[in-house]
């Protein structure tokens, strides 16, 4: 029996046990990827009025919110419609959590899960098991897309907790689908020279994790040692694909690099396929939108990228604000699908108010950096004059690639008024509670 057969049937196993389909919803998925823009629209509407249905009379908190906004899905008839329906914050997830729960949803559908953390205490909610079957399937079309076939052997360096580690469950899982778990809950040089031995004695076909963990792992591999195995391609999700962790990750594992935009709350939202020219929304399970900040839709400008998720009827997320930014491209990729493409581009928080009052952003840095020897950068306000970049250097750095950033960087970063910048060496970046990095801080802004 070839390890496809074998992994294929683990995973109808653990599907069975855990009451989900994955496997079919990513055939369906294989198909619908083909759809025209047309045919993709309507599956996305009637998904879109089926859910604000369901929402508005069994989730109390909906009932309301559509309510005070003389909202009634029955009178849906396109998706800009929804712009209609007040957002979602992450507040709302604390203070209205029993009201956002479906109240006609069998328990046993509920399936708990918790956010990350990345900027305050983990919140928790619940996905459905259709959602999460839904989920997994686009993320093995996804994957599927770079090449991967069940059964293809995967290194996963990952921040998986002890506890679900230990379970034998997903020990089986594991094991029957050939994937080798790799937990980076540290970042010396000893735990990535076994990580590096590991891989060498697994030679897995795939690696994946999250960007951050990577590209650290990546730079030891660069200046440390060359690993002699092959993978086809390397998964990476959970922070933003700086252009520099993309080149490193590439000269290091010496293959290209696929991107996948992936939430707790969402399961996988898009990935890039071989074209590499952006990502592709999942749209059959996710309505993605990015609005200004008067909240008016923006197509191929940035903005802040609200999610609402169609499967989700245990505790629906309709218009939630993931706290991200981004940008929707109207042309369709060269690849033939016809998926929505779309680029993440940082985190809401990560910008900073120059001394004239204009914003500066994340994506404004990352082309300066990406042409000197750095393996991180973070910017740090100290007020509205003082700006200091902390770097990360790598072999080669000297005072000629500082002279460069400082040179390059109000021309690049669109850095106006009287900001000034200086350089920090530093041999490593302090990670939020969440294990990610934030590459700009401001110690002034207070929203």
């Amino acid at each position: 029996m070839s390890f496809e057969k074998i992994a294929t049937l683990a995973i109808m196993a653990y599907d069975r046990y855990k009451g989900r389909n994955s496997l079919w919803h990513k055939k369906y998925l294989e198909k619908t990827q083909w759809f025209t823009r047309r045919e993709l629209e309507r599956l996305k509407l009637k998904r879109l009025k089926a859910l604000l249905l369901h929402a508005y009379e069994t989730v109390p908190y909906y009932h309301e919110s559509f309510k005070t906004a003389k909202f009634q899905p029955k009178e849906l008839t396109s998706i800009e419609d929804i712009r209609k329906i007040p957002i979602l914050q992450r507040r709302h997830l604390r203070s209205e959590a029993r009201n956002l729960l479906s109240t006609s949803l069998p328990k046993r559908q509920f399936v708990p899960r918790s956010t990350g953390g990345t900027t305050a205490a983990p919140v928790d909610f619940f996905r459905s098991k259709v959602d999460v079957s839904w989920g997994i399937g686009a993320e093995l079309r996804g994957y599927g897309w770079a090449g991967y076939h069940i059964g293809d052997k995967q290194a996963m360096i990952w921040s998986f907790s002890r506890q679900r580690t230990r379970g034998m469950t997903f020990k089986l899982k594991t094991l029957f689908e050939r994937d080798k778990i790799l937990p980076m809950r540290d970042a010396t040089k000893e735990k990535m020279a076994q990580f590096a031995e590991e891989l060498e004695k697994f030679k897995p076909d795939f690696v994946q994790g999250w960007s951050t963990f990577i590209n650290l792992f990546a730079n030891f591999l660069c200046e440390k040692r060359r690993l002699d195995i092959s993978p086809e391609a390397v998964f990476t999700t959970a922070a933003t694909l700086l252009p520099h962790y993309r080149k490193t990750i590439e000269e290091a594992f010496c293959c290209p690099v696929y991107d996948f935009y992936a939430t707790s709350e969402f399961s996988h939202i898009a990935a890039q396929c071989g074209e590499h020219e952006a990502l592709h929304v999942n749209e059959e399970n996710i309505l993605l939108e990015v609005v200004s900040e008067s909240e008016s839709s923006s197509s191929e400008e940035e903005g802040k990228v609200l999610l609402t998720n169609l499967h989700n009827y245990a505790m629906p997320f309709i218009r939630y604000d993931i706290g991200d930014r981004g940008t929707i491209f109207s042309e369709s990729c060269s690849c033939g699908r016809n998926l929505m493409l779309f680029k993440p581009i940082g985190r809401t928080y990560e910008y900073f108010v120059n001394s004239d009052g204009s914003f500066t952003f994340l994506r404004d840095f990352q082309t300066v950096f990406e042409e000197v020897p750095v393996r991180d950068f973070q910017v740090v306000q100290e007020d509205t004059e003082d700006v200091v970049i902390r770097v990360v250097p790598k072999p080669g750095y000297s005072s000629r690639h500082s002279d460069f950033i400082l040179e390059n960087i109000k021309l690049k970063a669109h850095v106006y008024g009287k900001t000034r910048f200086r350089i920090e060496l530093v041999d490593s970046l302090a990670t939020e509670p969440s294990g990610k990095v934030s590459h700009i801080v401001s110690k002034i802004r207070t929203s």
